[in-house]
Order: C-alpha cells, then sequence, then structure tokens
C-alpha cells in the first residue's frame, strides 16, 4: 500500500512541517500544477492537480490551478500568475513541477520553502514563482538542451503516475488534517 511506503511518509513529514496552520485560517493555498501532457516526463504537475481535482477539497480557500485538461506551461505561466495576484492575492502558492537532477534522484521528490524557477533543466530565462515547491525528480539533467528534453521524453509512464500517487495523496492528507486541526482549534 501506497501509504505505508517510506517516500510517502516523508513526503506527508516535510509537507506537514512546511505549511504553517496559520496560512490555511488567513489567505487561499493555490497548488500551481505546472507541465504539460504532451511529454510524459513533464506530465508530473498535471497529473497531480487532475487528482487533487478529482478528490476536491472542503475548503474553498484550497484551489488547484493546473491540470491535464489546463495546462499550465512556459508559455502561458505569466498569464496564470497574474490570474492568481489579481483574484487571489496574499495567498500561498505552492508550485508543482517535473525536475532533472542526479541519476541518484531520480525517483524522488523534494519540498523546499521556497518559489521555483521553472523550465530550469530547459535552460529557459525564468522567474521563481510560488512561495513553497515541490519538485519530483524524473530523469538526468545532461547539462545540454536537447538532451535533456530527449531525457523527458523517454520517462516511464509508470514512474510519473507513482510519484505523482505520492504526492496527489500526501497533499490530500495533510490538507485534510490540517483543516480539521484548524476547526478544533477555532472552537
Amino acid at each position: 500500500m501506497l501509504k505505508n511506503t517510506s517516500e510517502y511518509k516523508r513526503f506527508v513529514w516535510e509537507l506537514n512541517n512546511i505549511i504553517n496552520l496559520e496560512n490555511m485560517e488567513n489567505e487561499n493555498i493555490i497548488f500551481l500544477c505546472l507541465g504539460t501532457n504532451r511529454v510524459i516526463g513533464d506530465a508530473f504537475g498535471p497529473v497531480v492537480g487532475s487528482a487533487l481535482k478529482k478528490v476536491g477539497f472542503k475548503n474553498n480557500k484550497i484551489k488547484i490551478i493546473g491540470d491535464l485538461e489546463n495546462v499550465v506551461t512556459y508559455n502561458n505561466i505569466n498569464n496564470k500568475i497574474k490570474f492568481i495576484n489579481v483574484n487571489y492575492r496574499n495567498s500561498m502558492v505552492i508550485v508543482l513541477d517535473s525536475a532533472l537532477s542526479n541519476q541518484s534522484d531520480v525517483g524522488r521528490v523534494f519540498i523546499q520553502n521556497r518559489g521555483l524557477k521553472y523550465a530550469e533543466s530547459l535552460r529557459k530565462k525564468n522567474n521563481t514563482v510560488g512561495n513553497i515547491s515541490i519538485k519530483a525528480v524524473v530523469g538526468e539533467d545532461s547539462f545540454d538542451v536537447n538532451k535533456n528534453f530527449s531525457n523527458l521524453m523517454d520517462v516511464n509512464i509508470k514512474q510519473i503516475e507513482y510519484v505523482s500517487a505520492i504526492v496527489a495523496s500526501g497533499i490530500v492528507e495533510v490538507m485534510n488534517k490540517k483543516e480539521n486541526i484548524g476547526k478544533n482549534i477555532c472552537k
């Protein structure tokens, strides 16, 4: 079972420690799921976004932007950021994206308490977006744009499904737990 794996337990523990309860009470939490459904290795964000939308959240302050039907890519991310800034000011933005790194990190998920530089493995000029980043390492960084694109095309779909299931299930568990704690504190 997925929830008994060490990867799942580590992810839930780390996410739980990064997201502050106060943030859930005072502002929207936006999950900005980056990637495309046209490249397997870049589909992590949209797969997680679709899974989160399918499950749904009771808390209407939790928003999901980016899924398999409405992707957020390098080409439209500036419009999505403007949309967030206009409609959800002062929100906590948690950015999810695929990443390339060392071979030893492939299959791992990293959470950082800072924004994310998107499209970095393709050496695109970009800005940092978000407050918290969740990156799934799906392949090795060759430090060459063409090889990296090829690496993203050659990722096994089972790997994307596995890390996406860990992250989506972990997010649901943490957000539901935080929501219940918040309700008990406010009583």
